[in-house]
């Protein structure tokens, strides 16, 4: 008899998913506490010596959107399982990611209570049925799950993870990395969890294959709910012990910070002169041959995502430039037009070439992604096209904002197209400035997601197991392990692929790499660096920012065109153009609202 999968998982099964789950955070909970004590030492020596950073160029909206904002709606397909086929369905995306869907769009427009809603940081996005296939084969019978998410706030957190899985043989990033917290601890369970069920369960289960397929996925899906609901208990009980923490550490780190930093120096020093060489060595047989194969392998996607990407900005504001200039529309169409560019960063369609574009990394790093087991080809993928995506919106932002803040005094129509074209290359400038530096970032974090993990895995066995000899270089009275011997090494490690990188770059990174403790503490790494201590630890340099307005801009060069005639009825519709851009942007809104659904 084969196995008849009930929606309803029982008490036992239950419990069993929940001590998986528990066994996971009992886990992760002292990691998370260590790289909470790393965060809060950076934090304090960020205080004391900020790094310097390269200022961007192009604005950035520093307005929260609403998370209600509607951002994408149309229409979908959803499986009906009890009916066994596809049905249409009208859904609405809101700007927290959070999709609703209705039977009509009748249903959504009159109000009705949605027939379900999901948050997207768990879906693959699909075009077809064929798609929706392909995936279920590959996918068979592994599980898969997606985000969008980057952030400095998370890194600790992250470097918890990704130690929690060092300790089980377990290197580098992957697909289990996608989500927030909650669901990346949930991924964590599963990913012991999955091997099991497969082993217990699909011998038992019947049928077709497509059955079989949506059998299985269906039972992996309802035990990752079960799981990721106690996960979410656990965690935010781990948070609540975090913060409670954090309040003794800052008590402790500031007034001792002098003597913290001394003894660090001192474990620093002893590490790079015992262990350094074989690390090095490491890195000059294993990954210099490959550096810049990898790097090259790298940039050609993003190069290419980014260039289509300005081309796309570009013809967007040619097209709103050519609607000025022409005489025959009127300030509600100018409005139309203004509030297309405003939506073009959130238009799929438009997008997708340039997101095809990086998308090409995943061939590009067939060969070399093997050689050095790294399953994170798809996280860099999404990386780069949320580059390409925030560059856009700062672009479409910053043309605005400038264009706003340099109304012509008359409001001639030729004016106003010279300030659009004056606008336009201004823009593209800083995007070009801007474009370059987050490419060269993003090639020199990918070579370290690369061939960080590699090479500490490779001198794990020659190197780790001298590291207790170290612990009379602490101080004393570190009774709160405020430096912790193995986080240090891994800083070293770090540090030496990093010399590795730069040296591929063929220049000194400036910009802080995506790991927490490179943020702040690479100058201990750096033997001509200054590391006099400020006596005032409530005053520092403050970190060089971009502008926060267009009036902290440089002006444009002034250059005005000359108009012959124009008849004054079409002249005041150019004037109601300009006036609704500059003072009235809700009409603009309005059409974003309209112009944001999807296909």
């Amino acid at each position: 008899m084969g196995l008849n999968f009930s929606t309803q998982l029982d008490q036992r099964m239950h419990e069993y998913l929940k001590g998986r789950a528990d066994i996971l955070l009992n886990d992760i909970r002292p990691h998370c506490r260590a790289q909470n004590t790393v965060a809060i030492l950076n934090k304090v020596w960020n205080e004391v010596e900020p790094r310097p950073s390269q200022a961007p160029q192009l604005l950035t909206n520093k307005e929260c959107r609403d998370s209600e904002e509607v951002i994408a709606q149309g229409h979908m397909l959803q499986h009906v399982d009890s009916r066994r086929k596809w049905k249409q369905r009208y859904f609405v995306m809101k700007a927290s990611y959070h999709l609703e869907y209705f039977e009509t769009k009748e249903a959504e427009q009159k109000g009705l209570k949605p027939e379900g809603t999901m948050l997207l940081s768990g879906f693959v996005v699909l075009t077809s049925v064929t798609e929706y296939t392909e995936m279920l084969h590959r996918t068979w019978p592994h599980f898969n799950v997606l985000f969008r998410r980057d952030s400095f706030e998370v890194r600790a957190f992250l470097e918890a993870v990704r130690v929690c899985r060092m300790q089980k043989g377990q290197y580098g990033i992957c697909e289990l990395y996608f989500g927030s917290e909650t669901e990346i601890l949930s991924n964590m369970v599963m990913e012991d969890l999955c091997p099991v069920l497969e082993s217990q369960l699909l011998p038992h289960i019947r049928g077709p294959e497509s059955k079989r397929k949506q059998t299985w996925l269906k039972m992996i899906g309802e035990m990752y709910t079960v799981v990721e609901t106690h996960v979410s208990e656990g965690f935010q009980a781990l948070l609540r012990d975090i913060e409670e923490q954090n309040l003794q550490l800052e008590k402790k780190i500031r007034p001792d910070f002098n003597q913290i930093l001394t003894s660090k120096k001192q474990l620093v020093a002893k590490l790079q002169e015992s262990l350094g060489d074989r690390i090095q060595w490491c890195c000059e047989a294993q990954v210099q041959p490959h550096m810049e194969l990898a790097r090259d392998k790298l940039a050609d996607p993003m190069n290419a995502g980014l260039g289509e990407t300005r081309r796309l900005f570009s013809e967007e504001v040619n097209r709103v430039i050519s609607v000025v200039k022409s005489t025959e529309h009127s300030s509600s169409s100018l409005a139309e037009v203004f509030g297309q560019l405003q939506a073009l960063p959130y238009q799929s369609a438009q997008l997708n070439h340039c997101y095809e574009k990086i998308e090409t990394l995943e061939q590009s790093l067939s060969e070399l992604a093997p050689r050095f087991s790294f399953a994170g080809v798809r996280l860099l993928t999404q990386r780069a096209q949320n580059i390409i995506q925030q560059l856009l919106e700062d672009a479409v932002y910053t043309f605005q904002h400038l264009l706003v803040s340099t109304q012509p005094a008359t409001g001639l129509s030729a004016e106003v197209s010279q300030r659009l074209d004056n606008t336009q290359v201004r823009v593209l400038k800083k995007f070009d400035s801007d474009s370059a530096a987050a490419g060269r970032q993003f090639v020199r974090d990918s070579l370290l997601e690369i061939f960080l993990p590699y090479v500490l895995k490779t001198v794990e066995p020659i190197c780790k197991p001298e590291l207790p000899v170290y612990e009379g270089c602490l101080c004393a009275d570190d009774d709160e392990g405020l430096i912790q011997i193995e986080s240090t090494y891994n800083e070293l490690v770090l540090h030496i692929v990093s010399d590795e990188i730069n040296k591929a770059m063929k220049e000194t990174s400036t910009q802080p790499c995506y790991s927490l403790y490179n943020e702040s503490m690479g100058g201990l790494w750096n033997n001509n660096a200054q590391l006099d201590i400020a006596e005032d630890l409530g005053t520092s340099p403050s970190n060089a920012s971009h502008p926060a307005s267009p009036e902290e801009l440089p002006e444009p060069t002034s250059g005005m065109g000359s108009l012959a005639t124009l008849e004054s009825s079409k002249l005041s519709e150019v004037e109601d153009g300009w006036q609704c851009l500059q003072g009235n942007w809700d009409g603009a809104n309005q059409f974003l609202d309209e112009g944001k659904s999807t296909e």
